[in-house]
């Protein structure tokens, strides 16, 4: 156990000082299958680098993942399949599938988004 806490304070402060992002602003709230659910703070919510951050810090290396972001806690979903007002909500998905080699990062266009984004439909 003590072996545990002391890798968790060991990775937290390498990760605190590398320029990680701010646990403040965004939090792995839960999964449901495959897809996890992400609360953050809508500030970073159009910044492509960071969502991909976060998205390969709550993803497994090399395993199929899917990841939803949502800044609006209310409308976080407790079970699949999600309603509409839920994937209206959602401010962008990531989505892994190795087998394929297929990675994508798409964002609720508008408000979110640029050129060189991927919307989400």
């Amino acid at each position: 156990m003590k072996t545990k806490l002391a890798i968790l304070v060991v990775s937290t402060t390498i990760l605190a000082c590398s320029g990680a992002l701010a646990e403040s602003q965004w939090k792995h709230v839960g999964s449901l299958g495959q897809r996890h659910l992400v609360l953050l703070d809508a500030a970073i919510a159009d910044n492509l680098d960071q969502l991909k951050k976060i998205a390969t810090t709550v993803c497994a290396p090399a395993k199929p993942c899917m990841v939803g972001f949502w800044s609006d806690a209310a409308a976080l979903p407790a079970a699949m399949p999600m309603t509409a007002a839920q994937q209206q909500a959602m401010l962008a998905q990531y989505v892994r599938n190795p087998a394929s080699g297929k990675e994508d990062l798409l964002l609720k266009c508008p408000p979110y988004g640029s050129a060189s984004a991927k919307c989400l439909r």
